[in-house]
C-alpha cells in the first residue's frame, strides 16, 4: 500500500487559503501584508463603498489583489474596519468573502439593494433579512437544508438599534434570493407576497449559508430600490434612492460602533 494516498472525499482540493496565497504571490505580496480588519462592510455599489470610505477617512489597501473590487481600511468608533466592493451575484460574492475569511475577516455587514414585493415597503424602505428562500445555486454547497440558515443574532440587534437611532424604517423577515432576476414570475411574486416575504435580492441566502458553514457572523441591510408588487417601478438614479442609501450608510456605521470582535 506504499505510495497510495487516502484522502477525505469531503475535503476541498482548492481552498480559499491556497487561492489567496496564489493571488498575493502574483502581485508580489504576502497574505500577511494584507491589512484587513476582522469587521468587513461590503456593498455591491462601488459608489456606496467609496462614500463609506470617504466618511471615515479610510484608505485603499495597496496589497489587495482584486483592483475591480477595491478594499479600504479605516477606523469607526476607535476600531479598525475594512470596506470592500463586492461583485454582483451569489457565486462571486461568496468567492470574495471566502478569500476575506481566509485573510482573517470574521464579521460581515452587507449594504445592498432589494426589490420589494410588499406594498408596505416602498422605495427607500429597508430590510434586515432574518430568513431566506433559496433560489440560488451557491448555498447548497455549504448547507444542504434551510435549517439554521439565519444571520448572526448579534448583528441583527446592532442594526435594529442603529436604524432606530437614525430614524430609518426597516422591516425584518424573510428575503427571496434568486440567480435569475429576469425570471421573477408574477405568480411567484404573488405567492411569496402572501407568505410575507419582504422582497428579492441575489446574494443574501448564499452569504448566510457561508457564514454558518465558516462560523463567521453575517447580516445584510438592504435598501428597497424598486417595487415589484405591481408593474415594475425602479428608482435607480433617483434622489429618493440616493437619500435612502445615505441614511443606510449611517445605520451601518452606527451598528459597527457597537461591535466587539
Amino acid at each position: 500500500m506504499t505510495g497510495r494516498h487516502f484522502l477525505n472525499p469531503m475535503s476541498e482540493r482548492f481552498t480559499p487559503r491556497a487561492a489567496v496565497e496564489f493571488w498575493a504571490s502574483r502581485h508580489g505580496v504576502s497574505v500577511d501584508q494584507l491589512v484587513l480588519s476582522p469587521i468587513v462592510v461590503g456593498s455591491w455599489d462601488l459608489g456606496t463603498v467609496k462614500s463609506l470610505a470617504k466618511t471615515v477617512g479610510a484608505e485603499p489597501s495597496p496589497s489587495w489583489w482584486w483592483p475591480r473590487f477595491p478594499l479600504y481600511n479605516g477606523e469607526v468608533g476607535g476600531r479598525m474596519v475594512s470596506f470592500v466592493s463586492l461583485p454582483l451575484g451569489a457565486p462571486a460574492t461568496v468567492m470574495v468573502m471566502e478569500e476575506l475569511i481566509a485573510c482573517g475577516a470574521r464579521v460581515f455587514l452587507g449594504l445592498g439593494l432589494a426589490g420589494s414585493i410588499q406594498p408596505e415597503a416602498p422605495v427607500g424602505s429597508c430590510f434586515i433579512p432574518t430568513s431566506c428562500i433559496r433560489e440560488e445555486g451557491t448555498s447548497p454547497h455549504y448547507l444542504s437544508s434551510d435549517e439554521g440558515l439565519r444571520p448572526a443574532p448579534r448583528l441583527v440587534r446592532a442594526l435594529e438599534k442603529a436604524r432606530v437611532k437614525k430614524g430609518v424604517t426597516a422591516y425584518t423577515g424573510p428575503i427571496w434570493t434568486t440567480d435569475a432576476p429576469y425570471r421573477e414570475m408574477v405568480t411567484t411574486i404573488e405567492s411569496y407576497r402572501l407568505r410575507d416575504v419582504l422582497g428579492v435580492d441575489m446574494e443574501t441566502s448564499a452569504m448566510y449559508a457561508l457564514g454558518v458553514y465558516r462560523n463567521v457572523e453575517v447580516c445584510n441591510f438592504l435598501v428597497v430600490s424598486d417595487e415589484l408588487w405591481r408593474d415594475w417601478r425602479p428608482a435607480f438614479g433617483r434622489p429618493e434612492l440616493a437619500e435612502a442609501l445615505k441614511k443606510a450608510e449611517e445605520v451601518v456605521l452606527e451598528a459597527v460602533t457597537t461591535l466587539r470582535t
